[in-house]
């Protein structure tokens, strides 16, 4: 599936990618295997906040305000410190805190490029 999502980001041209998920995802840059865009995981202060964000959201299955804060501030901050030009929302519950009509910078969903290909796959 992680071709999927390279192959989704190579077709919108992106070249630099935050990357928002678990420790393990943000540290890997998605499992290092994105081959067609850097992906940019946040400072380490930050990292340790979304992840501990993501953790407790996905625990409970749903997102507080303070931590949709903590995942849009990390966001901005990628997007405008660290040259990203997309924010890549590397784990599933994401969905929880982002919609792509009302988040004001570009995401790379990986879910819903995985959801697509599995319903692509489907229909044969």
């Amino acid at each position: 599936m992680v071709v999927e999502v390279s192959r989704a980001i190579e077709a919108r041209g992106l070249k630099r990618i935050g990357i928002l998920g678990t420790r393990t995802v943000m540290e890997t840059r998605f499992y290092g295997r994105v081959a067609s865009a850097e992906i940019v995981p946040p400072n380490e202060s930050d990292l340790d906040d979304v992840h501990q964000a993501y953790i407790s959201m996905a625990a409970s299955g749903f997102v507080t305000k303070e931590q949709r804060l903590i995942f849009h501030a990390v966001s901005h901050r990628l997007l405008e410190n660290q040259g990203a030009e997309a924010i890549m929302l590397g784990g599933t519950d994401l969905a929880l805190a982002f919609d792509e009509q009302s988040t004001d910078f570009p995401l790379v969903d990986c879910a819903a490029i995985h959801a697509d290909a599995i319903a692509r796959l489907a229909i044969g």
